[in-house]
């Protein structure tokens, strides 16, 4: 099937959808006026032939008991310019003044001429020359009778299709300009909606090719236009940060991997050659070494099924306060270790979580507020119930994060101390599967830090979501 640009789809269409309502406008435009024009000159004849019987009247001398038919000759033979034809009775109904019988002929060429005019320009009528009679009324007393015949329903003249004529070609006019202008219009607006989507299929195209440094510039005005560039300048961030992140994970497990290969591989080098013992301490520096390898492969694992569609949660009621405490219990020793003061407060609150689950997310955010916190400060879990959600807040007195990491934090492998130091943390997967359990109960967490001043991490679990 032929392909065709969306500018000529669009300005063809523009300009068929202008010319049918430019079409039914001028043919209603005609109809319509047309009609108007024709009751008008309907109701004109009649008016004028209801003067001439009021003109006539008064051509009655009642003091002399007689017409003047100088006068009603003179009307008479106007009135044939006009298209009607009288008889003038008086009140005992005799004939006084005949356009017929003073002029046959000349009656009859005005009747042929307009029949045939009529016939030849407007067959559709099917009119007739009819007589109507006029009662001539004066004082109240009837003086006598006027019989008129015109053309019936209605007879127009040169002058009248003249107008009639001219009114059409201005119609024609107007609806040539109209289009004229729809098709300008046409292709000013498909270049004004085509230029745009044109410039986001670039962008989009460049992206698909790896490029994801593209963005689209320039303001539009149109909202849904709008709404779609920066839908792709989004995409474009989303896959760059992708990009970066698949780069940088790649880059963190070869450097998670390295070092304890490495030590390995060397120890067990020497002490195949003979050079090193192979003492216990020296393989339980091994084993060490392979227990770190074996450790971020247990993570990655932990972290594939917290992030599955399938991850499968066993729900039970659960009290988080007292969750809280037996997650403190087990970090007494190294609460000692740095002097840390371990505190639990809050409400008691209970909802339907994975106790498990749960408990993994207080024991990773509490471990990590340990590391950070210096010796001498405080580790605190405060438990907060509202009945929508229960809130578990971790606070630390510690390092704080910087304000550029909170939106980091939570990626494989990122750690906010950038010379990666084991001492101070793990894997650097601890807070991903934290966010995935998260996620999984439908919750939310956020952090909040200050540098220098510590840090609180805020999980949200709805309640509405664990029945």
């Amino acid at each position: 099937m032929r392909q065709h640009s969306m500018r000529t789809v669009l300005a063809i269409r523009f300009v068929l959808l202008v010319l049918i309502a430019i079409s039914l406008i001028s043919i209603f435009s005609n109809v319509l006026i047309t009609r108007q024009f024709e009751s008008y000159v309907e109701e004109e004849q009649k008016i004028k032939a209801d003067d001439l019987a009021k003109n006539l009247a008064n051509q009655y001398h009642t003091q002399e008991n007689g017409w003047n038919l100088d006068y009603v000759h003179g009307i008479g033979m106007s009135a044939l310019d006009d298209g009607f034809i009288i008889k003038l009775y008086d009140k005992d109904d005799n004939s006084l003044w005949d356009a017929e019988n003073h002029d046959m002929r000349l009656c009859h060429e005005v009747m042929e001429s307009i029949a045939l005019d009529m016939q030849n320009k407007r067959p559709d009528l099917n009119g007739s020359f009819m007589m109507h009679r006029y009662d001539l009324i004066q004082a109240g007393v009837v003086v006598g009778y006027l019989d008129i015949s015109y053309y019936s329903p209605y007879y127009m003249d040169e002058t009248d299709f003249q107008f009639m004529s001219a009114l059409n070609r201005i119609l024609i006019v107007i609806g040539s300009v109209s289009l004229f202008g729809a098709i300008v219009m046409g292709v000013l607006l498909a270049n004004q909606i085509v230029k745009p989507i044109s410039k986001t299929v670039d962008v989009i195209q460049q992206i698909s090719q790896g490029d994801y440094h593209t963005r689209f510039q320039g303001g539009i005005a149109t909202k849904e236009l709008y709404e779609l560039t920066q839908a792709v300048n989004f995409m474009a961030e989303s896959l760059e940060e992708q990009e970066n992140l698949r780069k940088r994970l790649t880059s963190d497990v070869a450097h998670e991997l390295r070092t304890p290969v490495a030590n390995i591989s060397s120890y067990m080098e020497m002490m195949m050659d003979g050079v090193l013992e192979p003492t216990p301490e020296r393989l339980e520096t091994c084993y060490y070494e392979w227990q770190r390898i074996s450790d971020l492969i247990s993570d990655l694992e932990r972290l594939r099924q917290m992030e599955s569609e399938h991850l499968q949660l066993h729900k039970t009621e659960v009290n988080l306060l007292e969750l809280s405490e037996t997650v403190m219990k087990n970090f007494e020793s190294r609460l000692r270790e740095k002097q840390l003061d371990g505190q639990v407060i809050g409400d008691m609150s209970l909802i339907l979580v994975d106790q498990g689950r749960i408990q993994q997310v207080m024991t990773n955010l509490v471990s990590n507020a340990i590391k950070y916190s210096d010796d001498g400060g405080t580790v605190r879990i405060v438990i907060k119930d509202t009945k929508k959600n229960s809130i578990i807040s971790v606070e630390d007195s510690g390092i704080g994060i910087a304000s550029q990491d909170f939106n980091r934090v939570f990626e494989r492998f990122y750690r906010t101390d950038k010379s990666r130091n084991r001492k101070t943390g793990g894997s650097g997967i601890g807070l991903t599967i934290v966010k995935a359990i998260v996620q999984a109960h439908k919750g939310t967490i956020k952090v909040e830090s200050e540098e220098g001043k510590g840090s609180q991490f805020i999980v949200i679990l709805p309640k509405i979501n664990s029945q």
